[in-house]
């Protein structure tokens, strides 16, 4: 008896489970009308004891927005501006510090001029002076030919027929006018006027070179005729040769003792002798010309770049 009443008491308490199979149709169809796919889908889906990760489309991604204020036009306006000064200034500050450089390039520049100028100066003077010497030579040698004294005064004459072929070029201390050149210098003068007498300068000095060119042609051809109206054991006898720390002192003419004869005293070699001597100190006279102008520019140009630059 007690066992019964268990019985009813647990089955009254408990109710019977119905199948799936046993739900009406139209209930599990409103059901699974009312839930939402994801819960139905996991529904019929069996159930597994593994636990798997959740795939990508499965996860929800979270996105975290920024708030992006928009910029007014004046903003835009003065970031520009910012940056253009920013770029401006800075080629300005490169500009300044070229410029000084350049300045002091070219400072050196006039101060090197001025030492090649002073060292031309010197070197004119003496070179001026030598041509003087050689021209009162030509004068006495071709009087003597003419007023045929030459037989009376034979030691000097033998003395200027070779001493007057003695000669010394002029040649420029340009070391700084070339590199000025060739390194595109000359843009640094920014003084126009030293600019254009440095140029008038070197103009000049090429003159002076080709004359030189032509002044050696000349005596060459005088050269060959002396070879035959003067003796060559009296000429050897002129050129004394002393072994001396100055170039200029190896080589010294001293006159010949007595008084000694011409080999060929033709009236016809005298002539032409004469003739030769003749067209080169024309062309020697014009010579010296241009060496005092350079000498006088030289002295100008320097006076010019140590008021310009204040190189005292």
């Amino acid at each position: 008896m007690e066992e019964n009443k268990n019985l009813s008491a647990e089955q009254a308490g408990t109710e019977p489970v119905q199948s799936v199979e046993n739900i009406p149709k139209e209930i599990t169809t409103s059901d699974e009308s009312a839930m939402p796919e994801a819960e139905a889908t996991a529904i019929h889906e069996p159930q597994t004891s593994n636990n798997q990760p959740q795939t990508q489309e499965n996860m929800e991604v979270h996105h975290h927005g920024h708030v992006h204020e928009k910029k007014k036009w004046k903003e835009y306006v003065f970031q520009f501006i910012m940056l253009f000064l920013a770029v401006f200034c800075g080629f300005l500050a490169e500009y300044q510090l070229e410029h000084i450089i350049e300045k002091q390039r070219e400072k050196q520049y006039m101060q090197s001029l001025i030492e090649d100028l002073k060292a031309d100066t010197t070197n004119l003077t003496r070179l001026i002076q030598l041509r003087y010497e050689r021209h009162a030579m030509y004068d006495s040698l071709t009087n003597a030919f003419i007023e045929k004294t030459f037989s009376n005064n034979g030691s000097s004459v033998y003395y200027w027929g070779r001493s007057i072929t003695r000669r010394e070029y002029f040649f420029s201390s340009d070391g700084t006018m070339q590199q000025l050149k060739n390194s595109g210098g000359l843009r640094l003068i920014s003084k126009k006027s030293i600019a254009d007498q440095l140029m008038a300068y070197d103009v000049l000095y090429r003159t002076v070179q080709n004359q030189q060119q032509l002044e050696e042609t000349q005596l060459e051809e005088y050269r060959n005729l002396a070879s035959k109206a003067f003796d060559g054991a009296g000429f050897k006898k002129l050129a004394v040769f002393k072994d001396a720390k100055d170039s200029k002192s190896i080589f010294i003419t001293e006159r010949l003792p007595g008084n000694p004869q011409l080999k060929d005293s033709s009236p016809a070699l005298l002539n032409e002798v004469v003739n030769k001597l003749n067209y080169w100190r024309a062309g020697s006279n014009f010579i010296s010309h241009l060496l005092n102008q350079m000498r006088e520019k030289a002295s100008l140009l320097i006076a010019s770049i140590e008021n310009e630059y204040h190189l005292k």
